[in-house]
C-alpha cells in the first residue's frame, strides 16, 4: 500500500498525516514508496543526520498532496509537524490543521503545515490556530526550520493561520479536493 496515496481528508476539518520522522530524532528519514519504509535520507551517499537540535515535532506529510514544481513548488508532498510526544515512523494520524509555516528553500515553496492530533490523549497543547499557540512555541518551530540544515538556506515567507493551512492543502491536493475545514 502506497501512503502517498491515502486521501489528504479523513472527513470535513480532519487531515491525514503520515509520520516520517519523531520528534526528538536527529535521523532525517523519508518515506520509500517501493518498500513502503521510512530509511534514513542519504546526501551525497551518507546518511543525513541533523547536526542542530533534534526535530522538535513529529515531522511528515499529508498523504494525497504534492506542491507542483510547475507551479513554484519543491516536488514533494505538504509537510507537517504534529505537535505532540514522539510517535513511531510509519504512523498515520488524524490531525487537526492549525495553521502553516511558509517557507522558500531553494527558490521553491517548502511550507510545513502545523497540526495537532485529533485524539485529545496525544496532544500537548490546545490551539484552534497557530496564532494561539504560544509565542516561544511558533518561534522555536520557525528557528529551528531556518536553522536545522544551513546548507538547504530556508527563507521564511510567513507564518499564518488555519484558514491558510487548509487553502494550501486544497492547492496541492493531487485528487478531486476534499472536505475542508469545518
Amino acid at each position: 500500500m502506497n501512503l502517498e496515496e491515502l486521501e489528504a481528508w479523513a472527513r470535513p476539518g480532519v487531515l491525514r498525516a503520515v509520520i516520517e520522522i519523531p520528534a526528538g530524532t536527529v535521523e532525517k528519514r523519508q518515506y520509500d514508496i517501493a518498500s513502503n519504509t521510512f530509511p534514513i535520507d542519504l546526501r551525497r551517499g551518507k546518511p543525513r543526520r541533523i547536526a542542530f537540535l533534534p526535530y522538535p515535532a513529529n515531522y511528515g506529510f499529508i498523504p494525497g498532496t504534492r506542491m507542483d514544481k510547475a507551479q513554484g513548488g519543491d516536488g514533494d508532498a505538504v509537510d507537517v509537524f504534529v505537535l505532540c510526544g514522539a510517535v513511531p515512523s510509519g504512523t498515520v494520524m488524524e490531525v487537526e490543521p492549525i495553521g502553516i509555516i511558509e517557507l522558500l528553500d531553494a527558490g521553491e515553496r517548502d511550507d510545513k503545515l502545523v497540526a495537532l492530533p485529533l485524539d485529545p490523549a496525544l496532544r500537548t497543547v490546545e490551539a484552534a490556530d497557530i496564532h494561539e499557540l504560544p509565542e516561544a512555541a511558533r518561534d522555536i518551530l520557525v528557528t529551528w526550520l531556518l536553522n536545522y540544515d544551513p546548507e538547504d538556506g530556508a527563507k521564511l515567507v510567513g507564518v499564518k493561520g488555519k484558514a491558510d493551512a487548509v487553502a494550501t492543502v486544497g492547492r496541492w491536493q493531487r485528487s478531486q479536493p476534499g472536505p475542508e475545514a469545518a
